[in-house]
């Protein structure tokens, strides 16, 4: 892997942020972990212009960040910071690009600007379908240094949510 540059996302990118999520996951290996109107936003063009604000933010707030490798689109990730506290939204990798460190630089990248605006913890979270079975990117949040907070919250689908956080204080990250 060449050196991966990341930077602020523009509208202009729309058509590759949409691109890359529908490329990455299947609406089949999705099925049991997500509903439509979760991932809608990312997987049509028309609904992340209605969502898309300015510069790189989006209506509610989040600020889109892309990877790029070899000047290609590699990743994304969608994050805001409100009360002292990073929120990871959403982060999708090419899957050619899983497993090259792409994600791990993401995250990385969005903790620093959480850190500068003063954070001191990040939270994200992720799923687990109705056999108690955690969403594939459960192990990598494990792996970043966030911690499963021990809850499992209902949602009015079939789906649990798990949330995660990590301190951005004394954060490390766990080498495989």
């Amino acid at each position: 892997m060449t050196a991966v540059t990341i930077r602020a996302a523009a509208i202009k990118d729309i058509s590759s942020i949409v691109r890359t999520r529908l490329a990455a996951l299947t609406e089949e290996e999705n099925y049991g972990f997500s509903a439509p109107e979760f991932t809608i936003t990312y997987t049509s063009t028309k609904e992340l212009r209605k969502a898309w604000n300015r510069g790189n933010r989006l209506k509610e707030g989040f600020e889109v960040f892309l990877a790029e490798d070899e000047g290609k689109m590699a990743g994304f990730i969608v994050f805001k910071t409100d009360l002292g506290c990073g929120y990871i939204e959403n982060i999708v990798v090419a899957e050619e690009k899983q497993g090259k460190g792409i994600g791990r630089a993401l995250v990385m990248y969005v903790e620093g600007l959480a850190k500068s605006k003063g954070c001191h913890f990040m939270r994200t979270d992720t799923t687990e379908n109705v056999g108690g079975v955690p969403w594939k990117s459960f192990g990598f949040w494990i792996k970043m240094g966030y911690e499963d907070v021990g809850e499992r919250l209902c949602t009015n689908h079939e789906f649990k949510e798990i949330p995660l956080s990590k301190s951005l204080k004394c954060a490390s990250i766990l080498l495989p």
